[in-house]
């Protein structure tokens, strides 16, 4: 007896149950049994020479054996339909979906599955479905595009039981990968071209990704290893490799909070700038802990900042779907990711606003967290609102910055806290001073901030303050080793131009800067300035510091105090005192009248090292 079977427009059969029964058939010899627009049409391969078609009835003849096919088994995989596919459609990377979506708007068992695990479904992070439509230049040509090149790729020589399952398998993959890309801008009908393809591609050992999803038993190889391995490998078309973790953890939820406060997204890269090269050095570690990939930093055209860079389009995904970070400007789509809010992962919560806080945070007068985001500033107010720390909340140009009282400072130490090797310093000096709006009175010098030799330990300030008149010492070190200005410039990791310019006077070095030459020379830094007597310093304005305590440094401190923005108030309307204030610090008040100045390096000193008594 037949077996009838409707067929309707555009139904597509596939034929591995047919050449899977029949004996001394070659799977090449099946093709595509289809129905098209209007015409129902059976398409059978020629040397069959029986085939008959019906509206129907389906009948195959191979051989002396008639099979009859019985649609049971569910339509091909193809990309427009796959259901690890995030996007229903293909659309720019502003309208992709991310973790935040599927949370806040996918149905009940998306939100359960992606709330449990927010990286069990890897390919839809990293495969898109806009990646296989045409955006060349000419989207009207008719010529075939190279999607898969735009594909994250397996290697073959680490996954070996991929290459063999492949091998074994090679016409039914061919022919689902056939199905897979139909309709897409790689439309090959031919079953013999797919497996010419995927040869090519066990040859090179390294395969689409795309290509091993279509495979069934290769899928379920892949997602074995990489369940056990809580990683997967992948690189691109020209071979460069990268890791993506499979699992959260506190680094990599720090590394998201970072580039959401110091990061910018970019198709196949993206990179955080930082103040501090000791910071851009430990994110680079992280990072390359975390995604295997080499990355690069370099200094800014400035000399005050420095760039880290990471190459990789899987990366970069990954982070845009864990926190809906967007590509180029990206404040419109800052938020916390919402996947942190869920009871199983909520113990990384800190993790992600310390990557913030070490980003736009400050700790230098007060503790102060900026954006420019007004949904990152709502969200940290309801995190604040949970942790039962008071702020106030100040609109300041071209952001919103949050203050977060005295008294719950050390709330914020203690469930945030601080990896910036700074910034964690400044937050160490903050939580040991007293509380704002109260009278300081001097007390002395903070012993426990002086080095062994007795010196004022430098180290503790701002390392942005710079050292003048370092000039001719910077030459002089040159010529003592032999060096040329390339030379230096490279092994203290600036631009020729930026040693130039230190060289002639014209800017002037950090203290960091400083604290690396004196390395070179086997010293640590204070008693370096003392040995070559310098002892002045700036940033918008310049002073004189002293480098050891004294009886006269102790005697003017005690008319100086560090008030809020940098403020100093003088406690003395004595013209002698302030002609001594004058002389000692290299200041220039000229009026007696007057009772308070501004210079951030003063107030940076006196807040560093001297005690202050509350006064009610």
């Amino acid at each position: 007896m037949y077996q009838f079977i409707e067929l309707k427009p555009n139904d597509i059969i596939s034929t591995q149950k047919i050449f899977a029964m029949t004996n001394n058939s070659s799977p090449a010899r099946c093709s595509l049994l289809s129905v098209h627009e209007n015409v129902r049409i059976l398409m059978a391969p020629i040397w069959n020479k029986r085939f008959f078609h019906s509206l129907f009835e389906l009948g195959v003849y191979l051989g002396k054996k008639r099979l009859f096919y019985e649609m049971t088994s569910p339509p091909p995989l193809n990309w427009q339909t796959d259901p690890l596919l995030l996007d229903l459609k293909p659309v720019p990377v502003a309208s992709w979906r991310t973790l935040n979506d599927l949370l806040q708007n996918g149905d009940a068992d998306l939100k359960q599955k992606y709330s449990q695990q927010p990286l069990w479904n890897i390919f839809g992070v990293v495969v898109r479905k806009i990646d296989f439509v045409n955006q060349a230049n000419n989207p009207s040509s008719n010529e075939r595009v190279r999607i898969l090149t735009r594909m994250p790729f397996l290697p073959l020589d680490y996954y070996r039981e991929l290459k063999e399952s492949l091998e074994a398998t090679l016409w039914a993959t061919a022919e689902a990968g056939r199905n897979y890309f139909y309709k897409s801008a790689l439309n090959d009908a031919s079953i013999t071209s797919w497996k010419k393809r995927l040869e090519r591609y066990l040859e090179r050992k390294s395969i689409p990704l795309a290509l091993v999803r279509i495979q069934h038993q290769s899928w379920h190889l892949l997602n074995k290893r990489i369940t056990k391995e809580q990683k997967i490998l992948l690189q691109s078309a020209k071979g460069e490799r990268s890791t993506i973790p499979l699992v959260l953890t506190e680094k990599l939820v720090y590394i998201l909070g970072i580039i959401d406060g110091d990061g910018h997204l970019k198709k196949h890269m993206f990179h955080i700038v930082d103040y501090s090269r000791e910071q851009v050095k430990q994110l680079l570690s992280f990072c390359q802990e975390l995604f295997q990939v080499k990355g690069d930093f370099k200094e800014g055209k400035t000399g005050n900042y420095f760039l880290l860079f990471i190459n990789s389009k899987w990366v970069v995904r990954f982070v845009n779907f864990l926190t809906g970070h967007t590509f180029g400007r990206k404040y419109h789509s800052l938020r916390e990711p919402l996947f942190l809010r869920e009871q199983r992962w909520s113990h990384f919560r800190g993790a992600y606003w310390r990557g913030l806080f070490d980003a736009d945070a400050s700790y230098r007068r007060t503790m102060v967290f900026s954006s420019i985001s007004e949904k990152v500033i709502s969200d940290l107010q309801q995190y604040f609102s949970e942790l039962e720390v008071k702020f106030r909340v100040k609109e300041t140009f071209p952001g919103i910055s949050m203050y977060v009282y005295s008294g719950s400072r050390q709330k914020v130490a203690e469930a945030i806290g601080s990896w910036h090797p700074e910034k964690k310093k400044e937050l160490q000096t903050l939580l040991s001073r007293r509380r704002n709006g109260e009278i300081e009175a001097f007390q002395g010098i903070r012993t426990a901030n002086l080095t062994s030799e007795g010196f004022f330990d430098f180290s503790l300030m701002d390392q942005r303050i710079t050292v003048l008149q370092m000039g001719d010492l910077l030459k002089q070190f040159r010529w003592e080793n032999n060096w040329s200005r390339t030379e230096l410039a490279n092994s203290l990791q600036l631009s020729y131009f930026t040693l130039t310019s230190y060289e002639k006077n014209r800017t002037n070095p950090p203290l960091q800067l400083v604290q690396m030459l004196a390395s070179k020379q086997n010293m640590n830094l204070m008693p370096f300035l003392h040995k070559n007597n310098l002892c002045r310093f700036g940033s918008v304005k310049k002073v004189k510091l002293p480098l050891r305590p004294s009886k006269q440094c102790l005697e003017l401190m005690q008319y100086l105090r560090p008030g809020a923005n940098h403020a100093i108030s003088l406690e003395t309307n004595d013209q002698e005192v302030t002609t001594k204030l004058n002389d000692f610090f290299e200041l220039k008040i000229t009026d007696p009248a007057i009772n308070r100045l501004y210079n951030y390096v003063l107030w940076t000193f006196l807040t560093t090292y001297g005690n202050y008594q509350t006064v009610k």
